[in-house]
């Protein structure tokens, strides 16, 4: 077989120019021989979660709940579910490689090892792109949000400024781009400010990722006990549970299964993180299982608040809100149809 196509071995040792050793005793060796240095292990199992959490939780519940909604209903919790079982398998096998070989590189090294450079580079791309998308939805997410926040603040509320450039940017001069696409400049400096806390460090950006997480899951929390607590979920905003019978909440799952996307991101961090093989592979499950429910609660709670037909696809939570704010459960009823 050629270089590129051939199998590695599972230590580097053995092959000249690979990246570095990834054998149990590579932090012994980095101190013994300068030339294979790796990462500081510094992170901790409830950092690994933390970290997960914090790449996954966001888009799946801050816009992607409405528009689930708007195929499955109130169903979509379950597509929710059913992504998260789904995930299950892809899980163990990222626990099981993140195990045996713990190095930075995630899907593209386990490729690497397995299959060859080639597939390896594929992998490498694919997942590249595949972090770019969901990245940017989450970054429009965070700035539709933000955008909100900042027209409702007294001084542009009082002017009825709607500030639409932040979000909806018109693409007048760029050629070859139809009129209905827009630019998001808001989410351009969400994406900037992200990189620049991460090119700080590994620990730095892990504390910076440790309190976003908190601070994200305490206004989640809130949502889903000021929901409960006031009594604003409504068991009729919950039927029928399957509008469009099991078929919606099948292609609810096809549209929300990228909510998931983020899991996988702990695999990465394999080389900085304390007694890799046992902490990655409760990292990698422990992130799922987290994320599964927070997403299938808060869906529950935020759907039960209104009827989905209210809810809209950019800030569901926050319609959801301002619906029981400003009118009575009828009222809503009324406002639906």
């Amino acid at each position: 077989r050629t270089r590129m196509t051939r199998r590695k071995p599972l230590c580097f040792e053995e092959v000249e120019n690979l990246p570095q050793d990834i054998t149990k005793s590579s932090t012994a060796d980095s101190n013994a021989n300068p030339s294979k240095a790796t990462l500081r292990r510094t992170l901790s199992l409830a950092d690994l979660i933390l970290y997960g959490v914090g790449c996954s939780v966001g888009a799946g519940i801050y816009c992607l709940v409405g528009l689930g909604a708007e195929i499955a209903g109130p169903g979509i919790a379950l597509s929710f579910a059913l992504c998260g079982v789904a995930c299950v398998f892809t899980a163990l096998a990222y626990g099981e490689f993140a195990a045996r070989i713990p190095v930075t590189g995630s899907a593209y090294v386990y490729a690497y090892v397995t299959f060859g450079e080639f597939v390896a580079w594929l992998v490498g791309w694919n997942l590249t792109l595949n972090y770019a998308f969901s990245a940017s939805v989450v970054a429009r997410s965070w700035a539709e949000y933000l955008a909100a926040f900042i027209r409702g603040l007294p001084y542009f509320d009082a002017r009825g400024l709607e500030l639409l450039w932040l979000t909806r940017m018109k693409l007048y001069y760029v050629p070859f781009v139809p009129e209905t696409y827009t630019c998001s400049p808001l989410s351009i400096v969400i994406v900037a400010l992200c990189t620049a806390v991460l090119v700080t460090g590994a620990q730095e950006s892990s504390n910076f990722n440790n309190a976003m997480t908190v601070l994200n899951l305490g206004m989640l929390g809130f949502v889903v006990f000021a929901g409960l607590g006031s009594g604003t979920v409504e068991s009729e905003n919950l039927t029928p549970f399957f509008p469009e019978g099991f078929g919606g909440v099948l292609r609810g799952s096809g549209l929300v299964f990228f909510a998931f996307i983020g899991f996988d991101m702990v695999a990465c961090l394999s080389e900085e993180v304390k007694n890799p093989e046992k902490n990655m592979p409760l990292g990698i499950v422990g992130t799922l299982v987290a994320t599964t429910g927070i997403y299938v609660a808060v869906a529950l709670v935020v759907i039960g608040m209104a009827p989905f037909d209210l809810l809209g696809g950019d800030v569901p939570i926050v319609n959801a809100l301002l619906a029981n704010g400003c009118c009575t459960h009828e009222e809503q009823l009324i406002d639906a149809k």
